[in-house]
């Protein structure tokens, strides 16, 4: 059937804001970027830029022609040495080096940093971005909110990254219920100020209910015996049973429980060690007798540069590549 994603929604972006847009999974994020962008239809309402203004789109699966170069597809820079110095600077920034690689020969991950830097270097007057930082490292991204900050940038986007949220943007608007509701600062206010929100929307609904019972009341008595003068009082009666019916819908994990004991032994890395082979014959090393001793109820992240190691040691971990020295002890009960 037919799922409404947004009615009626009202919303404006000022020149030098730098706007977070966040909602929960399936509610239209993506789709109201789209919309805006003007690669997807809208049903009622009106969308209006101010004149001459240009837009720079950054799309969750971004389309190149598979047989340009990197460099080509980045923008028509027309052989000015300028504007290739310019793309170069900004590709190496994002791990992208080999200018003359084929668009059709990239990962997945190198394809949307190409799409990014493509966006950066048109200087667009309104940035609209869909989950920039994903397939970014941690440098990168520092990177990016140093670039996104500087200057009068404005700026919409979706990122489930809300320390990034916090760092770049200074207004946050939220999709929820089929409207839009407009924090005026970063994550963390948002965060706060949504609890309110909540909280006002409880007591209301419990207000509402409190007097539902009494008209309800009122209402199955025989028409007769409500008065003549009782039409505005039956009106009033419908609007209260939808506010009275309203939900709060709460965003919780529920976590399934598990009769199978744990004991206080998860995994031991027994002075793990591993290498690769380059190209150039020589060795990238990524672990060299390394000893940890992972606990019950550790909580551990692993952060590094792109191409450092960290799914090749979650891949020796689960067993899917063999250390080249050492071993990892896991626990008898653990899965």
């Amino acid at each position: 059937g037919e799922k409404v994603l947004f009615d009626d929604m009202s919303f404006s972006v000022s020149e030098g804001q730098k706007v977070g847009l966040v909602a929960r999974n399936g509610t239209g994020k993506s789709t109201l970027l789209s919309i805006l962008h003007g690669d997807e239809g809208y049903d009622a309402g009106q969308i209006v830029y101010r004149n001459d203004i240009r837009v720079g789109y950054l799309e969750q699966t971004p389309h190149f022609n598979p047989t340009d170069t990197v460099l080509d597809a980045c923008f028509n820079h027309e052989g000015n040495p300028e504007k290739v110095l310019r793309a170069k600077q900004v590709l190496t920034q994002l791990r992208i080096e080999d200018l003359e690689q084929k668009v059709g020969e990239l990962s997945g991950g190198q394809l949307k940093r190409v799409a990014l830097a493509n966006v950066l270097l048109l200087e667009p007057d309104f940035l609209i971005l869909d989950e920039p930082t994903n397939h970014l490292d941690l440098e990168m991204i520092e990177w990016l909110e140093g670039y996104l900050r500087r200057g009068n940038k404005t700026l919409l986007m979706v990122t489930h990254d809300r320390y990034f949220l916090d760092e770049v943007c200074n207004l946050i608007l939220e999709i929820d219920d089929e409207t839009i509701y407009t924090y005026r600062g970063n994550y963390s206010y948002y965060l706060e100020k949504r609890q309110e929100r909540i909280d006002n929307a409880r007591a209301e609904i419990a207000r509402a209910n409190n007097l539902y019972r009494k008209e309800l009341d009122w209402m199955r008595r025989q028409p007769q015996a409500r008065g003549h003068k009782a039409r505005y009082r039956e009106e009033a009666f419908y609007d209260l049973e939808a506010k009275a019916k309203r939900r709060i819908e709460e965003r919780q994990m529920r976590l399934k429980s598990s009769s199978i004991y744990i004991g206080s032994k998860i995994f031991e890395c027994q002075y793990v060690s591993k290498a690769f082979e380059r190209a150039d014959g020589t060795q990238k090393v990524i672990l060299k007798d390394f000893y940890y001793n992972f606990a019950r109820f550790e909580k551990m992240g692993i952060v590094g540069k792109n191409g450092t190691g960290k799914s090749t040691f979650v891949k020796m971990l689960l067993g899917k590549v063999e250390p080249d020295g050492g071993r990892f002890d896991i626990g008898d009960t653990v899965r």
